[in-house]
């Protein structure tokens, strides 16, 4: 029998995808809740009226499946901490007996023994585990909190047991006196593999948090970008290549500025839910540029809404003629504050453009 490779599959069911607006993936933001206190966290809230606003387990199973019913395959659990959702094992076994495919987002603590049989028995397609320190230290400096010990105690057991394991690091101003020894901390476990986040998020207005306090330099932010490459190495790519795997092949040297609508294929073959089941085309999206309400107007209507959205959305003109538009997309979450303007941020496109360049660098070694 043929067999082919998930990771191409799930590319070409992409393809498709887009060519139909079928939303095949879906990211379930349970909660804005977490046991950690990240300072850099885009979502975390503290307000204690949350938990009352929270969608149920069975309102989070019935949007999902209204979501199943319209070609949803995949499905990402993620938070706050996805797994402090009261209902969290009730909406993960609701979406493995359905046979949707789930990656799961966590920062480990309570990635404990029983958790670890459970995802045993049912495997998640990868959990996502985000290391924030390399001791006690860091760990509080970045998170609030000494879960040092927890946190690498149960990563070791779940890459025991056999899970997918895949670590996060998301450098920050309050990492920088450790991010070194994070990445070289990480390399220790023997995960499948190890990524670095190239970019922080703006903060949502009701955290209180701002990118001035957590964000870095360019200079910070491409020294880490380059040591990261060095410690994980993988088969040189182009910026242009490495948007390609999730968001579809573009001719070569052609813009990744479309004339109406943006590239990326959030909004096009995937969707979010945010923790109060506003529905935008990633979990990021600025609100004031798209966003629907459905469990107000349903499933089908807000994946409509979201789909034409981003399909007329006007890039900014200056994008069209920027020296970089072979090698970036514009994005509307790194241009938070004037994205409902179609307007650019300056030091987010310089990041974008030093990004592309060190992967320039990469490729011709």
């Amino acid at each position: 029998m043929k067999t082919i490779n998930y990771n191409k599959f799930i590319g070409e069911a992409m393809k498709k995808a887009r060519e139909n607006d079928t939303p095949i993936s879906g990211s379930f933001e349970l909660t804005p809740l977490c046991n950690l206190d990240c300072k850099m966290c885009y979502i975390h809230l503290t307000d204690p009226t949350v938990k009352e606003r929270m969608l149920t387990g069975d309102e989070w199973i019935t949007l999902m499946d209204q979501a199943i019913a319209h070609g949803m395959m995949t499905a990402l659990l993620t938070g706050g901490e996805a797994m402090t959702h009261p209902d969290f094992r009730k909406i993960y076994m609701y979406l493995i007996e359905q046979g949707v495919s789930v990656r799961v987002k966590t920062n480990g603590i309570l990635l404990n023994s029983d958790m670890i049989d459970l995802f045993t028995e049912y495997p998640p397609y990868i959990v996502d585990v985000s290391l924030y320190g390399c001791d006690g230290e860091s760990y509080k400096a970045v998170t609030g909190h000494d879960a040092f010990e927890t946190v690498t105690k149960n990563v070791r057991a779940a890459i025991e047991a056999g899970l997918h394991i895949q670590l996060k690091i998301t450098p920050s101003a309050y990492m920088l006196p450790w991010v070194d020894q994070v990445m070289e901390y990480a390399k220790t476990f023997g995960a499948e593999d190890v990524s670095v986040n190239a970019m922080l998020m703006e903060a949502n207005p009701d955290t209180d948090r701002r990118m001035e306090d957590f964000g870095m330099s360019l200079e910070e932010n491409a020294r880490i970008h380059r040591r990261s490459r060095e410690l994980f190495p993988r088969t040189p790519k182009s910026q242009e290549e490495e948007e390609s795997e999730f968001m579809g092949e573009i001719p070569e040297n052609e813009p990744h500025i479309l004339p109406s609508g943006l590239y990326c294929n959030g909004g096009r073959t995937g969707f979010a839910m945010n923790w109060d089941g506003t529905m935008g085309p990633c979990l990021d999206f600025p609100r004031d540029v798209i966003c629907a309400d459905v469990k107000t107007i349903g499933f089908e209507k807000a994946w409509q809404e979201v789909n034409g959205g981003v399909k007329s959305y006007t890039v900014p003109e200056e994008c069209h003629t920027c020296s970089h538009n072979t090698k970036c997309h514009y994005c509307p979450t790194q241009h938070k504050e004037v994205a409902a303007q179609h307007l650019c941020n300056s030091a987010s496109c310089a990041w974008r453009k030093l990004q592309a360049d060190i992967a320039e660098e990469y490729l011709a070694k």
